[in-house]
């Protein structure tokens, strides 16, 4: 599951949580293919975000859970202070349950 900004959105996606406008009124309930004229409903009525099914945009700067893991192990390399262990468990825990979270939803 994705949380894409409306100009990410393509026709075809697959909507993951039910969309909402700005007053909370439900636009189109979770697992509609979204269409073009949907899109453009969204876009009229103030709709910013749609979460949609699967992760279907590579953005840039998001990374593989190999590759935080990866990068935390090597921020935290040369940590001896107790606290500092701590910390990079917590922060390996927080990551590995976030991608566990995705994979599920």
């Amino acid at each position: 599951m994705q949380r894409l900004p409306l100009s990410y959105v393509k026709p075809g996606m697959i909507v993951a949580q039910e969309v909402r406008d700005e007053k909370g009124r439900v636009l189109c309930p979770e697992g509609t293919r979204l269409t073009e004229d949907l899109l453009e409903r969204f876009y009229r009525m103030g709709v910013r975000f749609v979460t949609v099914k699967g992760r279907p945009v590579e953005f840039p700067w998001e990374k593989t859970l190999e590759e935080e893991l990866s990068e935390l192990e090597k921020r935290f390399s040369r940590a001896r202070h107790p606290f500092l262990k701590t910390v990079k468990e917590t922060l390996e825990a927080f990551l590995k349950a976030q991608a566990a979270e995705a994979e599920h939803a």
